[in-house]
């Protein structure tokens, strides 16, 4: 009977045993398998953990590549820039030169010539006359104007200008570009032309001479319009501007 019941508690203790391995082994199994599945996990991660890297390393290089685009359009841009502002520095110094042209400045003559001031002759002293003595008045008709007179600008006999004198072979020019919008006399009365500037300015050139030009021509800074063929000729010269009759020898060069 004792016997009987110490082999009861062996093969209970070994029921125990056999029961607590195959727990241990079945926690490692679990174990086991919870690493591999980790270890498969963390393997995942440093995949995802690589292929970021190498996409955040490509984002780089893509931005740098931008970064120098960008560099090098900001220098394209700016080159640009400058010749835009270069050429429009230069289109603006030519249409101020093309402007100058037509303002008329320069002296009006070439050749030999000198200004004549104007001189007041005082009236001469009036003859006493006996109060007995009535003074008889005539009414003087002035002539009625030519058709050549009539095609003459009408010019203030108080507009300011300028009176030469000139030598043969001496020419009056003009003093800017511009159309010749009149030309009437001729060589016995003296010629008139007038040039128009197209700016609001129109000069005017008064003297015995030979024409050289037409209406409706266009003329140059320079060109001659009359040939003085006297030892001694006259020359006036007049500018006005919009209304405004100027004083031409505040503009020109008086010493040619």
């Amino acid at each position: 009977m004792g016997e009987h019941s110490g082999q009861k508690k062996k093969i209970l203790i070994a029921a125990v045993v056999i029961a607590v391995v195959l727990a241990f082994v079945l926690v490692v199994g679990v174990h086991i398998s919870s690493s591999r599945a980790l270890n498969a996990q963390i393997a995942e991660l440093q995949r995802l953990t690589d292929a970021l890297r190498a996409n955040n390393m490509e984002q780089a290089g893509q931005i740098e590549d931008l970064a120098n685009r960008d560099a090098e359009q900001d220098k394209e841009l700016a080159a640009m820039s400058k010749s835009l502002t270069t050429k429009t520095d230069e289109l603006e110094a030519m249409q101020e030169q093309e402007a100058a042209r037509y303002i008329p400045n320069i002296f009006p003559l070439r050749g030999n010539s000198s200004l004549v001031q104007d001189v007041e002759i005082p009236d001469e002293e009036e003859e006493e006359k006996p109060d007995d003595e009535e003074e008889e008045i005539e009414e003087i008709e002035e002539p009625e104007e030519t058709e050549e007179e009539q095609m003459r600008l009408v010019i203030p006999k108080d507009a300011p200008s300028a009176k030469f004198m000139t030598a043969a072979e001496s020419r009056a020019i003009a003093t800017a570009d511009g159309t010749v919008s009149k030309v009437s006399g001729d060589a016995h009365k003296g010629y008139q032309i007038v040039l128009d500037h197209g700016n609001g300015y129109i000069t005017v050139y008064e003297g015995f001479g030979l024409a050289l030009v037409n209406e409706n021509d266009t003329v140059g800074r320079g060109s001659v319009l009359l040939y003085f063929v006297d030892e001694i000729n006259t020359f006036t010269y007049w500018m006005r501007y919009e209304e405004n009759w100027m004083d031409p020898l505040e503009t020109i060069d008086i010493n040619g």
